[in-house]
């Protein structure tokens, strides 16, 4: 049901009472977003359908507030539009700075000096800014008399991708990696550089870490890794792929192909003996294939073995993830390593 009440000094009043209808299968349909309100009609959503509460046709639109005038006072805060952004090498952006005084009126845009903040490329006197030909990510910034606005960004190469951590500085992440820092550590193992969950604070031992554009899909993402096991615990270790996860539990020894996580259900499960201190590879291919399907596959085998001809774990989506960003997964009870990362598309 949904009401809409009056509040007043003793009791509250009701002015209107509406019981939405029953889902297809008997249920109570499910309010997914809270109401919006136009022209004195209330609008929902809900599980099924989009319900609108008041005259069936709109009245005459409510007048609207004429635009406040420019302030003349002193520039108390810059905001850089646009704010966000994920651009290719050699792509090209026009940013504009917005000034604002202190009670947040507009005064004018424009008149900014800009700078770039642990970011390479080049930024000219109006704003327009030209990624470099490499993945990084950093800040432009806008500053009008000692008070500065900044927008964030970052610039991602097309596929393929491969990264084995050995140029990276240790104990740094990838800059454009987005839910790294603080997490994970590039660091000097065995003769080389490898990436390293870090398990020392229990609320960030368990994350996703993504390192791609939200948009991509019909593709590819291979890793080694390796788990440590104490005081019989072992970690977990996984890659992302389209908003798939193919993760080898430690302490489960098993193999899991999952859409959601939560959503039990939906995930297939298979027995994988995962041995700690052994570096294993994972790979995980997710596409829309020829019969128009969403498709996810995914196989696991020891680094130093041949790769096994034939997937091991596969699953065809009736309600597919059509797009997402390539990721890491790792729950570290102990430490997870990762490295010899490879994205290709399909």
């Amino acid at each position: 049901k949904f009401f809409i009440i009056r509040p007043g000094q003793e009791k509250a009043e009701v002015l209107d009472e509406d019981e939405m209808p029953l889902a297809p299968d008997g249920s109570p349909e499910k309010f997914i977003g809270s109401p919006a309100i136009s022209d004195g009609r209330v609008f929902l959503v809900t599980s099924e359908a989009t319900y609108c509460i008041g005259k069936k046709h709109a009245g005459a639109a409510a007048p609207r507030l004429p635009p406040p005038a420019h302030s003349n006072g002193a520039v108390a805060h810059v905001q850089v539009v646009p704010t966000e952004l994920i651009l290719k090498p050699g792509e090209s952006v026009q940013f504009r700075a917005g000034l604002f005084d202190d009670k947040g009126q507009f005064i004018r845009e424009g008149g900014a000096a800009w700078s770039l903040e642990q970011l390479k490329g080049t930024i000219g006197e109006k704003g327009r800014y030209t990624a470099p030909n490499e993945a990084l990510a950093g800040q432009v910034k806008a500053t009008v008399g000692g008070v500065s606005g900044a927008a964030r960004l970052r610039v991602i190469p097309p596929l393929p991708w491969s990264e084995d951590f050995d140029s990276r500085a240790p104990k740094s992440v990838p800059a454009h990696w987005i839910n790294a820092l603080g997490k994970w550590e590039v660091r000097e193992m065995d003769g080389g550089k490898v990436l390293v969950k870090l398990a020392n604070n229990p609320f960030t031992k368990r994350a996703r870490t993504y390192f791609g554009p939200p948009d991509m899909a019909n593709y590819t993402v291979e890793v080694d890794a390796r788990a440590i096991e104490k005081r019989r615990q072992m970690g977990d270790a996984g890659v992302v792929a389209q908003r798939y996860a193919l993760i080898l539990f430690g302490n489960h020894q098993r193999m899991e192909l999952q859409s959601w996580q939560p959503e039990t259900k939906r995930t297939v499960m298979k027995d994988f003996q995962f041995k700690p201190e052994t570096w294993y590879h994972l790979k995980l291919r997710v596409g829309k294939e020829a019969d128009g399907k969403v498709h996810a596959r995914g196989k696991a085998w020891a680094a130093s073995e041949k790769e096994p001809p034939a997937w091991m774990i596969e699953r065809v989506d009736p309600a597919p993830n059509l797009q997402g960003s390539p990721g890491l997964y790792a729950d570290a009870t102990f430490e997870v390593f990762f490295d010899n990362l490879k994205v290709t598309a399909n």
